[in-house]
């Protein structure tokens, strides 16, 4: 039997599906792609399972061991039988994929493994245009994988695995490919995994910034989430914060804002707006007590009194404790992005309310400015297409409510598509996603993911994925994935390629780190130890 063909279809196959009886000695593998002898034309299809059984030993008494042993020493080695599922793909015409057969493989036909330069012309970008190179496929070392990186930025993606399963080198490997074609990339980075990252090409750059936020172009909704104030949970403090946010904004045009600053004895630039809102609120408690008539200053009751001295309170915090982050005039995230580079926002010493405002509002920037470039409104310089990533996706974009990122990526996933502007999600508790925002993440990415809970929600969420290879994702190793969607023409299982950069996301090396502590402890004085580790 030559070496391709693997076995013939068995009754009660369908269009969308057919069992395959391997020949003696033939086994065939999952994920791998065969080639089905049909009525018209070749059927492309993909092996799905596999199922191995033994003549001698199919009798359902034999409930013992010892009972397989009697067997065995009589007929020797057993004659093993496989049964492999085959998923139907699409018909081949000319060596090229023609949509879904309307009828099933006729029983009996042949079934060969599909030829290497078959799959090397369905997986290889369009011509004359590059495609990002993600890997090989499992079973076929000799097939490289490309993405379509039209079809990733525009139909956005998700890469989901548990810890350790291989998603920062997934993340760094496509970041790279996009980078070398001079792509232009925004990288979440809420755990400071990808400090120090490289990419070894000659034109890419990456630069990591501070998260930085210019209150003079945040709305009263954004001023109002970081200080926990909606209409919903604090009515009377929301509308007096939107009056003292109105006004503050009119004495900042009429150049009268720094006035207030001095009268409430404020240290701040005099152009910053939170600073004028923290004035106008003090003021206008003061007001009260001093009887002064001033038409900007906030008109209340006495009932109200508390809800503005709360307001003050909450105004006073937030500056105190995000003045690193909360800087007047001093641009946006998005202003570092070009052609050519990777921005990375280093998120890490941030606290998860102040985390969900930078990363949502910087997403809507960026969907601003690429909408008006497109229609002709403004920023015609802004460089797209650009793909946002967000790590650590599930605490950003929760299924158990609704954040202010949620909404940005929600009107992303929507809109971004004809405005050049891709999303990207990477997340090891898949179930913990805003199910709304995954389903449209058409393009997925799916390493090794054992909890059977997420394995669920990733099948609701997955118009490609089949129950049979969700099955599969427990026994993926690190680098090993299913790849699904339309920047891959058929689905796949890949080996994804390992990024040669330097790149965060490792896992510490426990056993090694200590033992360098002990070195340097022991060969050290007590005072000299103690003094470096106090610093």
């Amino acid at each position: 039997m030559e070496n391709d063909v693997l076995g013939r279809i068995a009754p009660n196959s369908t269009p969308v599906q057919a069992d395959m009886i391997s020949y003696q000695g033939v086994v065939p593998k999952v994920g791998d792609y065969v080639v089905v002898e049909g009525d018209e034309t070749d059927l492309l299809g993909m092996i799905s399972n596999v199922v191995r059984g033994a003549l001698e030993l199919a009798r359902s008494d034999l409930l013992q061991a010892n009972y397989y042993d009697t067997i065995l020493e009589v007929v020797g080695s057993p004659s093993d039988w496989l049964k492999a599922t085959i998923r139907m793909i699409g018909k081949l015409k000319s060596k090229k994929l023609a949509g879904l057969p309307r009828a099933p493989p006729p029983t009996g036909a042949l079934v060969k493994r599909a030829p290497a330069e078959l799959l090397r012309q369905i997986f290889a970008p369009p011509p004359d245009k590059e495609g990002i190179k993600l890997g090989n496929l499992l079973t076929r070392e000799d097939v490289t994988i490309h993405l379509d990186p039209n079809e990733l930025i525009s139909r956005h993606l998700a890469i989901l695995a548990v810890t350790g399963g291989g998603k920062s080198n997934s993340v760094a490997v496509i970041l790279y490919e996009i980078i070398r074609m001079g792509g232009v990339a925004i990288l979440f980075d809420v755990h400071s995994e990808y400090a120090g990252m490289t990419l070894d090409c000659p034109h890419c750059e990456i630069e990591t910034i501070d998260p930085i936020l210019d209150p003079n172009t945040l709305s009263v909704e954004e001023l109002g989430k970081l200080m926990k104030i909606t209409y919903d949970n604090a009515p009377k403090q929301f509308i007096y914060l939107k009056a003292a946010f109105r006004t503050a904004k009119e004495l900042l045009i009429r150049e009268k804002l720094g006035e207030y600053l001095d009268k409430a004895e404020l240290r701040a630039d005099r152009d910053d707006l939170l600073a004028g809102i923290h004035a106008l609120v003090k003021l206008s408690l003061m007001k009260e007590k001093n009887n002064e008539d001033d038409p900007y200053l906030l008109k209340f009751s006495s009932n109200d009194r508390g809800s503005i001295e709360s307001l003050l309170a909450k105004v006073d915090f937030i500056r105190t404790k995000y003045d690193r982050v909360l800087k007047p005039a001093a641009g946006e995230p998005v202003d570092h992005l070009n052609y050519g580079k990777l921005l990375i926002v280093d998120l890490g010493q941030l606290d998860s309310d102040l985390t969900d405002v930078v990363v949502g509002k910087t997403l809507y920037t960026i969907l601003y400015r690429a909408k008006a470039k497109i229609i002709g409104r403004g920023y015609l310089d802004f460089p797209t297409p650009v793909l946002a990533v967000l790590e650590e996706a599930h605490t950003l974009i929760p299924s158990v409510e609704y954040t202010y990122t949620s909404q940005a990526a929600s009107s992303i996933a929507k809109e971004g598509r004809k405005f050049g502007v891709g999303l990207c999600l990477v997340s090891q508790r898949p179930k913990r996603l805003n199910s709304d925002v995954l389903s449209q993440m058409v393009n997925k990415i799916i390493l090794r993911v054992v909890e059977p809970d997420d394995q669920a929600y990733i099948r609701r969420a997955t118009e490609f994925l089949s129950e049979e290879m969700i099955s599969y994702l427990p026994s993926l190793n690190v680098g090993e994935a299913i790849v699904v969607g339309p920047m891959v023409k058929i689905p796949a299982l890949v080996k994804v390629r390992f990024f040669k950069g330097k790149r965060g996301g490792e896992s510490l090396k426990a056993y090694e780190m200590w033992r360098e502590g002990l070195r340097k402890r022991l060969s050290a004085t007590p005072d000299e130890y103690y003094s470096s580790i106090g610093d």
